[in-house]
């Protein structure tokens, strides 16, 4: 006996039997990138140089992704101390600067070359204002629950940062 295939336009023999069709679309980038996830590592790389961990080896960070192409990210060196005041605004300024080292800040949006496998982060506000109105690419690499971005190379320097959800 022969029957249509469901949508396919095919002829497929099936005596008695139920078919079922199984659609397989493919996930893209941005739909595997969606949800929150925690820094691992943030290392940068330099030629001839030594690994560096910036906010050393146990530094902490969250990255968000949302399905409306929305984005923030957030590093930080733990440990950083606390101020002698209870608000910001009053803080010395080595209090301040100590504070601002240890903290990278900045959200936007997001878009995806799945072509070039590079994620490009649309900044629109940032705790260091220069990157406010700047696209920032990243190169990435995402398997499982684990992330792994990196920074174009500039004057031989490349920030990798590895995160898991």
């Amino acid at each position: 006996m022969q029957e249509k295939g469901p949508g396919l336009g095919l002829k497929i023999p099936a005596p008695r039997l139920l078919l079922w069709r199984i659609c397989y679309r493919p996930v893209s980038i941005a739909q595997r990138l969606v949800g929150v996830w925690r820094l691992v590592s943030f290392e940068v790389h330099s030629q001839g140089q030594p690994v560096r961990r910036p906010f050393g080896p146990d530094a902490i960070g969250i990255l968000i992704y949302a399905p409306n192409g929305v984005m923030a990210g957030q590093l930080m060196r733990p440990g950083r101390a606390t101020f002698a005041s209870t608000t910001i605004t009053r803080g010395s300024d080595a209090e301040l600067v100590e504070a601002a080292t240890g903290y990278v800040a900045y959200a936007g949006t997001y878009s995806v070359d799945d072509a070039r496998l590079v994620v490009t982060h649309h900044v629109t506000m940032s705790l260091f204002p220069n990157l406010v109105g700047t696209d920032q690419p990243r190169h990435l690499v995402i398997e499982d629950d684990r992330l792994e971005l990196r920074t174009p190379p500039e004057g031989g320097r490349v920030m990798i940062l590895r995160w898991q959800r």
